[in-house]
């Protein structure tokens, strides 16, 4: 694998090797190739550009790019990387709520927003009118390209300076910019490069967006370090038809390519029969599965529909992994489960190994107040130490000590909670998920998964389970998405049911149930539920529906 010491040498190196290599191949709805990289054209693009982010003087600045899903994004992320400048992957936002991209803007400081003539038609006028942000049009600038090479001053950039600015997903907390150096990255790289086997007769297939970092390290940097050809097909292509990632993967012999669970539980559920029966997925040898907690239920349904396609279950490989470690920190080839009595039912938790111990990586499982390391099988905060932590959170020194470097020991707080068994690492929830009643701690997830199983033939799609106040014991609200099936007010009637039915297994009295609308429940831009954004929008009056019936085992909870 490349022994280069930043990224800048790591583009070097791939161009006097493998100009000529197709990297980045664009899919459109059909499926077809619409347009295609490769290194030399893809240097020759960024490298202009750089020259002219130069002469806007944002060498050692962070700049956002803020881009459809296309090869303009990867253009401007190695044009930041080439200019000297630190790039700031961000999402457009959904709807017209640019609050926290107005807040990552201020947060990082920008010197500029990099984007499309067309995206910038968008912006609120905070950012076009008055403000010393800089707007550049990257389709627009009409530079010529006379004496480019000479103007561009190549950086030097040291192994332990920042590569880019990486924004956490904003699942539990507002997003916070974790800073990626040179070294962080090539070493993450060679842990994904170690722990997949990759090689340069694999072939990537991704429609994760750009801006989340498995998108970009797993599918945009990761590829260019191993010399992998990699295919996209555009995120809302495959929200719209999950078949479409499937298809892509038949198509180009796709070997390495995965998704959150939920991907995976929307190809199963959404596929039909003449699609499938169109489909070869003998070449797929790694399916990754990571980002948010993996079901064993998810995955032995894909494997049984997929199964008949020639979709090998050894192919799966759950990971572990956060922004604050760059990407990657763990992982587990092949479907492993382990059976714990389970919190909300009368039966066995079956929990998905999400990575095995192999020294890679300093994994530890701690008590979240005492601080000591617990026993095998018992459940406390994952700490993280690697070469791939980053730097800590970019002009935030308060939570940067408070998350980096414990105790001066260099492990990572991770704000997860898992347990270890038998070398093996299995996730259980976040830290600030978790719900305590009466002694007993309980993961939001967990409810939430009651919750679906119970009421997912009744017309809800998806759950929110949070706290008002983690200090009274009557401040448990459960918010339920309807799927659009059914009328919300027959939804309404199996409240009573289900509250019945956490009052009498776990002993959990949910004090209000509300039943919200089909896409109402904020999400990040990776799919992951924003509980804190629930309760502030319950908080607003945004969900209004309310339940007012009392469960009759009310008293006994």
């Amino acid at each position: 694998m490349p022994k280069d010491r930043d990224l800048l040498s790591l583009f070097e190196s791939r161009l006097h090797s493998q100009p000529d290599m197709p990297l980045y191949s664009f899919l459109d709805r059909d499926g077809a190739v619409s347009q295609s990289l490769t290194v030399s054209a893809l240097f020759v693009q960024a490298r202009d550009l750089a020259e002219v982010l130069q002469a806007y003087g944002l060498k050692h600045q962070p700049v956002v790019l803020l881009y459809p899903h296309g090869s303009e994004f990867i253009v401007a992320f190695f044009a930041a990387l080439l200019a000297g400048a630190y790039p700031v992957p961000v999402a457009r936002p959904r709807g017209r709520d640019w609050r926290v991209l107005m807040g990552i803007i201020r947060a990082s400081r920008a010197g500029a927003l990099l984007t499309l003539s067309a995206t910038a038609r968008h912006l609120p006028a905070e950012l076009t009118v008055g403000d010393p942000l800089q707007i550049v049009h990257t389709d627009n600038l009409h530079t010529r390209r006379t004496d480019r090479m000479a103007r561009w001053q190549r950086p030097v950039p040291e192994s332990r300076d920042i590569a880019f600015i990486q924004y956490t997903s904003g699942s539990t907390s507002a997003p916070k910019g974790v800073e990626i150096t040179h070294a962080a990255i090539l070493h993450n790289c060679e842990l994904i490069a170690q722990a997949f086997a990759c090689s340069g007769a694999d072939i990537g297939v991704s429609w994760l967006p750009f801006h989340h970092d498995m998108g970009l390290i797993g599918h945009v940097i990761t590829p260019l370090y191993c010399g992998i050809h990699n295919y996209f097909l555009a995120p809302s292509d495959f929200a719209a038809k999950p078949v479409r990632w499937l298809q892509a993967i038949s198509r180009y012999r796709g070997t390495i390519s995965g998704a959150p669970d939920f991907a995976y539980e929307h190809c199963h559920s959404r596929v039909i029969e003449e699609e499938l029966e169109a489909l070869d997925l003998r070449s797929w040898r790694l399916a990754y599965c990571g980002a948010q907690r993996v079901s064993a239920d998810t995955l032995r349904k894909f494997s049984a529909r997929f199964g008949r396609r020639g979709f090998a279950e050894q192919a799966w490989h759950p990971c572990y992994g956060l922004a604050e470690a760059t990407l990657y920190v763990c992982s587990r080839q092949g479907l492993h489960t382990h059976r714990q009595q389970g919190r909300l039912r009368q039966t066995e938790r079956e929990d998905v190994s999400i990575g095995q111990l192999d020294g890679r990586v300093d994994i530890r499982i701690v008590d979240t107040e005492a601080g000591g390391e617990v026993a095998e099988e018992e459940v406390g905060e994952i700490l993280v130490r690697s070469a791939a932590l980053g730097n800590g959170y970019h002009r935030d020194a308060v939570s940067t000590a408070a998350t980096f470097d414990v105790s001066m020991t260099g492990f990572l707080r991770t704000g997860d909670l898992g347990y270890i068994h038998e070398g093996d690492l299995y996730f259980t929830g976040r830290c600030k998920t978790l719900i305590k009643r009466r002694g007993r701690s309980f993961h939001a997830e967990d409810i939430e998964a009651e919750v679906e199983a119970l009421l997912c033939d009744k017309g809800v799609q998806r759950s929110a389970a949070f706290e008002l106040n983690p200090d009274a014991a009557d401040s448990l609200v459960i918010l339920l998405e309807a799927d659009g099936s059914v009328d919300p007010r027959l939804i309404e009637l199996s409240i009573p049911v289900l509250q019945s039915r956490l009052c009498q297994t776990p002993g959990i009295l949910a004090t209000d149930i509300v039943v919200a609308p089909r896409h109402s429940l904020p999400l990040t831009s990776s799919g992951k539920l924003q509980r804190m954004r629930c309760r502030e929008r319950y908080l607003a009056g945004d969900y209004s529906i309310r339940s007012d019936k009392e469960c009759e085992h009310a008293k006994e909870c």
